[in-house]
């Protein structure tokens, strides 16, 4: 959940059941407010992990240059 909105919502989540991660919006207006620093992939996979799932690969493609 990034930013107040999101955590807004945090009552409709039954927190029992799911992992919830929450921050700063990453934002450029808030993002040195928590966002920075928060780690959410990696956090992610950890809970995706210990649940006995396969953890994201976050990395993003290389950039494909296309010929005219």
């Amino acid at each position: 959940m990034w930013g107040r909105a999101a955590r807004n919502k945090i009552a409709l989540i039954d927190t029992n059941t799911n992992v919830v991660l929450q921050s700063a919006h990453p934002s450029p207006l808030s993002a040195n407010r928590g966002f920075f620093g928060s780690k959410p992939f990696s956090k992610t996979n950890e809970a995706l992990i210990a649940m006995g799932e396969e953890p994201i690969n976050w990395q993003l493609p290389e950039k494909v240059t296309q010929t005219p």
